[in-house]
């Protein structure tokens, strides 16, 4: 390399404008390049790329507080808008989704807010967010009266987590819910750390009162279902808000397969050092065969309650008001066994 290989991109500096568009002001970011901006601006470049190719698939992966902090519609109308295929997620996240379904809510609270008295008050703290414990009690009652409808009408079958997710979708009103979305899209829903949330807890006291008839769910049925997405698609994408289980699922999916991911978009506040997956960087992810080595990657550390709807609202306006897509999984199913 030489060194005018080096200076070849001058630093745009960013001008701002009145009534700037998100796109606009994403665009001024990418004349920069640097920093965060820079990464944003890559990412939405990247998230563009994944749903302009019509042989990708999309994975969305899931983890932390993203439901109760304000992301539920806008991922259950990616799912409506049919631009993301699978949704990989903490069962949390699908527990506070229900809450809303239900009618319950999330408040905004203060991080410093004195949480012996939130206890006497009988209210819940996700950092700066209140929920109030009889939105939980409302749920859980509700959901193991769900369950044992679902095991009634599924007696003698075992459910994966997704087909559990579409049987709490398919019994759901609000439009609004991620659950009901992926249901009436088809698109589906796995929750691999399905034990590991209330809905756990709600299954133990649906047994209880079942113990005859109680519902089954197989952690391991749908294994084998997202490896074969993988190999049956041509090409593969992954956006991870946050990390954890859910970007570990898809990844270890793509290595499975042995195809390797084409796209990849983290977006996280973690941090590598610690060995941790959330934090670990993409080249890492390379190492172990889970991301092509030429792939479209990059990493955002930042707030994915701000970086994501940036994204996700820069890249449809990219994209205009008339785009459509053909969701990968409806070419792709007839291909998975």
């Amino acid at each position: 390399m030489r060194r005018e290989d080096l200076l070849a991109s001058p630093v745009e500096h960013i001008k701002i404008k009145p009534k700037m568009t998100v796109n606009e002001l994403m665009l001024e970011f990418e004349k920069s390049g640097s920093f965060g901006a820079g990464r944003l601006a890559a990412a939405c470049n990247i998230f563009e790329k994944m749903l302009r190719d019509e042989g990708c698939t999309i994975f969305l992966a899931l983890a932390g507080a993203a439901v109760p902090a304000g992301l539920r519609t806008v991922i259950a109308d990616l799912i409506r808008k049919r631009q993301i295929d699978a949704l990989v997620t903490t069962a949390a996240n699908m527990v506070h989704d229900f809450i809303e379904a239900l009618g319950g809510h999330h408040y905004k609270g203060h991080w410093a807010a004195d949480d012996v008295l939130l206890y006497q008050y009988h209210v819940y703290r996700i950092y700066d967010i209140f929920v109030p414990e009889e939105d939980f009690v409302k749920m859980d009652y509700h959901c193991a009266e769900m369950f044992t409808k679902i095991a009634e009408e599924n007696a003698g079958k075992t459910l994966s987590s997704n087909e559990l997710a579409w049987e709490m979708g398919k019994r759901l009103s609000d439009p609004n819910s991620i659950l009901r979305a992926a249901y009436e899209e088809k698109v589906p829903i796995f929750m691999p750390a399905l034990r590991d949330s209330e809905f756990g807890y709600i299954h133990w006291l649906h047994s209880q009162r079942n113990p005859q008839n109680t519902l089954k769910v197989d952690a391991f049925k749908e294994v084998g279902y997202i490896i074969e997405m993988f190999r049956k698609s041509p090409r593969n994408g992954m956006i991870v808000l946050g990390g954890g289980v859910p970007r570990n699922t898809v990844q270890h999916a793509a290595v499975t397969a042995r195809k390797g991911i084409d796209y990849a978009i983290v977006l996280t506040m973690d941090r590598a050092e610690t060995g941790g997956l959330s934090g670990s960087t993409l080249e890492e992810t390379v190492s172990w065969g889970k991301l092509k080595k030429d792939a479209s990657k990059i990493m955002v550390i930042g707030d994915m309650l701000i970086t994501f709807p940036i994204i996700v609202a820069a890249v449809n306006e990219r994209l205009g008001e008339n785009y459509t897509r053909t969701p990968a999984l409806t070419r792709i199913r007839s291909k998975i066994t």
